[in-house]
């Protein structure tokens, strides 16, 4: 393989980890052709740039400057040694995805296309035409519920639950809060994580919130934790659910793409919005004197966040934002269902 080819190769593949796709169909066209360049280079002999045979002038031209014979061939090394670390690391890179140690499919996802159901518009004046769409986004979320529900199972990627077949009634309890439902060890699982991220955030608790959070969601938390007066000591209290935790919408897409089967799991990577009703409130407590200096009452608090996974990792489940009811969808919808 020549040089050329070998540099397209990587342009390609730097191309692909710096911009990763939101959409399914993107993601797998896009790393299909890095994958072919890399099995392409690991393929291939090692070649070495040929150095002319003819004895060099004694002083030649490049960029304007004079070039002694010494530091042109000089250059032919450092060209030939370049080449030669290149194919290193294609086949580095190579070897790395086949063990598993190296996968570009670990790059940031974007936030698919999850939406927070609602049978009306929440704009002012809405028109018809407005709660019209409203009820057409939720009929659709409802379709791709069921749809990521049976890729899930299909691949044996439902948290806890090992379904005979992906084909049931329970595809059509995404939203379901009873113990019998496919999800309900995700929202109890999604539960604890909540309940977990809210204590690090009042106890400053940095690298818990960095273990069950990511992106801005994580950068949000953050900031909330650095802004707390340091003089006092917060508690935050969980007093209960006012309503279930229940999920409300999920997707699941292949999203990983090495050259053999991930060794645990599957390829899918799953995002889910988890609906949280709960009470809640918070202790101050003086640092000096450990006196409690302020209690709030508990109140009630509704939000909807967004929990992501890679199945083929064996991680837990990260909040990655938090999305509102009545807002238009934040992610692109996808060129196909």
């Amino acid at each position: 393989m020549n040089l050329s080819s070998q540099r397209k190769c990587l342009d390609i593949a730097g191309r692909v980890a710096t911009h990763s796709c939101s959409l399914s169909r993107t993601w797998s066209s896009t790393l299909v052709v890095q994958h072919r360049c890399y099995a392409a280079a690991a393929q291939k002999t090692k070649e070495k740039i040929p150095v002319a045979s003819a004895a060099p002038p004694s002083t030649s031209r490049k960029a304007g400057k004079a070039v002694t014979p010494q530091q042109a061939a000089k250059d032919d090394v450092a060209a030939e040694r370049s080449l030669e670390d290149d194919i290193k690391s294609i086949e580095a890179m190579q070897r790395m995805s086949e063990t598993n140690q190296f996968d570009l499919s670990s790059v940031p996802l974007e936030l698919l296309d999850v939406h927070v159901p609602t049978w009306r518009s929440h704009k002012e004046n809405a028109s018809f035409a407005d709660h019209l769409r409203a009820i057409t986004q939720t009929l659709r979320n409802s379709f791709l519920n069921a749809q990521s529900l049976y890729r899930m199972a299909k691949h044996r990627s439902i948290p806890g639950v090992k379904p005979k077949s992906p084909w049931s009634w329970q595809l059509f309890s995404t939203q379901s809060t009873k113990s019998t439902a496919w999800l309900s060890p995700f929202r109890q699982a999604a539960l604890e994580a909540y309940k977990q991220v809210n204590e690090a955030i009042a106890a400053r608790d940095e690298k818990t919130v960095k273990a069950v959070s990511v992106g801005e969601q994580q950068s949000y938390y953050m900031k909330l934790l650095r802004s707390q007066d340091p003089r006092y000591i917060n508690v935050w209290k969980f007093h209960g659910e006012r309503t279930p935790c229940r999920v409300v919408s999920i997707r699941a897409n292949e999203a990983y793409y090495g050259a053999k089967p991930p060794r645990i799991g599957s390829r899918l990577a799953v995002q889910a919005v988890v609906r949280f009703d709960t009470l809640q409130g918070v202790e101050t407590y003086s640092k000096k004197t450990g006196v409690r200096v302020r209690e709030t009452e508990p109140k009630p608090v509704v939000e909807y966040l967004v929990f992501q996974k890679r199945m083929w990792n064996d991680s837990p489940w990260v909040i990655r934002d938090r999305l509102y009811e009545g807002l238009e969808l934040r992610a692109t919808l996808p060129h196909h269902i």
